[in-house]
């Protein structure tokens, strides 16, 4: 038998596998990402940058925009999100009005069942 598969079998949940993100990000434009996340699920996300970039998760309700993280000025970030309710989410980044940015990183995520 195959070493994973035997967990597999035994109803071990598999570790989602990241999914990559890479841009080039024109000067004073965004890179966004977005998913869908039922209530309990788990967003990772790690990322670097050539320049300091906004970063932020965010859902859109309505005409109203939540935004539970909103960072300024970051190289880098690893963070993680538990969705307070079933929804699209999507992380956005945003490069310096005067310098464009290079981003490199990964998102994934894990549903609440399977924790």
């Amino acid at each position: 038998m195959l070493p994973g598969f035997a967990a597999a079998q035994a109803g071990s949940p598999a570790k989602p596998a990241p999914e990559p993100v890479r841009a080039s990000i024109a000067a004073g434009k965004a890179e966004e990402v977005c998913m869908r996340l039922e209530r309990g699920d788990t967003l990772h996300w790690r990322f670097s940058a050539d320049v300091p970039l906004s970063f932020n998760l965010h859902q859109h309700l309505d005409s109203k925009v939540d935004m539970p993280v909103n960072l300024r000025a970051m190289r880098a970030d690893d963070g993680r999100f538990v969705a307070t309710h079933s929804n699209d989410w999507c992380l956005m980044w945003t490069a310096p009005k005067d310098r464009a940015a290079v981003l490199e990183g990964q998102w994934s995520k894990t549903p609440a069942a399977s924790k």
